[in-house]
């Protein structure tokens, strides 16, 4: 016999079963390009920036603690931006450790979750996963990783797993007010699990302890000092009926976030309710849409209760808070109403086999997050999100030896692209970072800041600058009418075309007349 009639096997797998072991491995990469590429091609926008000029610009970790507090942001986010601002003020190394823990969550979600395959191949490619929760670099994504922590050992028993939770806990609800209440939802289910575990009520009421012992603290950081700004007041001073109405659309805006894509400033639309000022019909559409999609998620997680009550109470009360103070009319405060749905699915998925039904529901989802998702990156690929990352342009065209000063809203710009401190007009001082403290809360309430600024200047022996805005001559004289008139303000130079409305620059010459 031949010695070549009867060759060994090493390995007796199809093709098709060895393409899907390789899958998850395939998509990683190919997520990871993406990111990469999506990353590389966006510009910082203001909050972006905001939040890093803070961590930097504070001298320890203390007065991170301080200034944060005004911002209405617990210090996760913050605190790692400090440690990275230890080693350097690039702020595209914030972006890189961003990318990075976005993608551990991916990684999470392929390898370690029980998800179908299908929707584990998809939800990468999402909306959230591959821009707002990745690109943007806030204090989203590092709540969304340790969601997702949570979820892969809810279930699990290890030594140590009470000391991982809590403290994931801690990181969840430390992110963001809608991240805290997505943390308690999540530990509604982990008493919920304890209970059916038989243990004991003694047990469940010290894990209920516990929990708001972890929890709570995060308020401290939500609410800001009596010398904020973002008080509760000046959000109820802001509350409007319509609060009523965008609460009710949140779940499109989180589940279909589709951008309106004819739009140039794209960002934070949703294509329905863009609609809805060209076709009326399209106002009763979106509410039933809405209705429609809880309804289908209802049914999809009604045989495992705990699952459903995660999802549910964090829905209801997102709502509570977006009727009553904070509004849900951004795609980022939306998206954890989703964030809280794929958790809620992938604890389901421990305990329940998915209905053929359920995975065509959240397949036609997981498309048109995809479709999102692709409309935001070509957006952001082709057009700039923000201009700030050009203001050493216009300072470059100021005349060596003349005055340059900065408004309020430009000193973001220029602190995080210059690294350094600049006057600022309004302020009447030099700073290197903004806050949301007794400053802002002045200025809002100031009709003509712009002219009183530069009458402080004039009283100094300044009687011509330059400054550098984010305000066009429109947007300078709703709020000071008296400026263009009391003094000459001629615009020199301008740099438009940012996707984010506020994010353009704009170089004005002010002289006496």
């Amino acid at each position: 016999m031949s010695k070549y009639a009867n060759p060994v096997l090493t390995d007796t797998r199809s093709a098709p079963a060895t393409l899907i072991t390789w899958l998850p491995g395939i998509i990683f990469c190919l997520y990871l390009l993406l990111v990469a590429y999506a990353i590389i091609h966006h510009e910082p926008w203001g909050d972006e920036i905001h939040s890093w000029n803070i961590a930097k610009g504070s001298a320890s970790y203390l007065d991170v603690i301080h200034n944060s507090r005004f911002e209405g942001h617990p210090p996760t986010w913050y605190t790692i931006m400090w440690l990275i601002s230890k080693f350097t003020h690039n702020f595209t190394w914030v972006q890189v450790v961003h990318g990075c823990i976005a993608s551990l969550t991916v990684f999470l979600i392929l390898f370690r979750s029980p998800l179908p395959l299908t929707a584990k191949l998809l939800i990468p490619f999402g909306y959230y996963f591959l821009f707002e929760f990745s690109v943007l670099s806030r204090n989203y994504a590092i709540g969304v990783l340790a969601a997702f922590c949570i979820c892969l050992i809810m279930r699990r028993t290890f030594r140590y797993k009470l000391i991982c939770y809590y403290l994931l806990l801690l990181i969840l609800s430390n992110g963001h007010l809608f991240a805290l209440i997505l943390a308690g939802s999540f530990h509604l289910y982990f008493l919920l699990w304890n209970y059916e575990q038989h243990k004991d009520l003694k047990t469940v009421a010290l894990h209920l302890l516990l929990g708001a012992l972890f929890l709570l603290p995060s308020l401290y950081f939500i609410f800001p000092p009596s010398s904020g700004a973002l008080r509760v007041g000046f959000w109820m001073e802001r509350w409007q009926a319509s609060n009523f109405i965008i609460t009710a659309q949140s779940p499109i805006r989180s589940l279909m976030p589709i951008p309106a894509w004819w739009d140039d400033h794209f960002w934070n639309t949703q294509f329905l309710m863009a609609w809805q000022s060209k076709y009326r019909w399209m106002k009763y559409i979106t509410p039933f849409l809405s209705v429609a999609m809880v309804v289908a998620i209802f049914y999809m997680l009604r045989k495992s209760k705990k699952s459903a009550v995660l999802f549910f109470s964090n829905l209801l009360v997102t709502f509570l808070i977006s009727i009553v103070v904070f509004p849900l009319g951004c795609a980022r405060y939306a998206g954890l109403i989703y964030i809280g749905f794929i958790a809620a699915w992938w604890l389901y998925c421990y305990e329940e086999k998915p209905a053929s039904w359920h995975k065509w529901i959240v397949n036609s989802l997981l498309l048109l997050q995809i479709i999102a998702a692709g409309v935001a990156i070509g957006k952001d690929r082709t057009r700039p999100f923000s201009n700030f990352n050009r203001v050493g342009e216009l300072v470059a065209e100021v005349p060596v030896g003349e005055k340059v000063v900065s408004d309020y809203w430009g000193v973001n710009a220029i602190a995080a692209f210059m690294d350094k401190p600049f006057y600022c007009l309004d302020l009447k001082k030099e700073v290197s970072f903004l806050l949301w403290d007794s400053d802002i809360a002045h200025l809002m309430k100031t009709d003509y800041r712009y002219t009183e600024g530069a009458d402080y200047l004039a009283g100094q022996g300044v009687h011509q600058f330059w400054m550098v805005s984010t305000g066009s001559p429109g947007d300078l004289t709703k709020v000071d009418t008296r400026f263009f008139k009391d003094y000459q303000v001629v615009l020199k130079d301008k740099i438009e075309g940012a996707i984010e409305k506020g994010g353009n620059l704009y170089l004005y010459q002010v002289s006496h007349h």
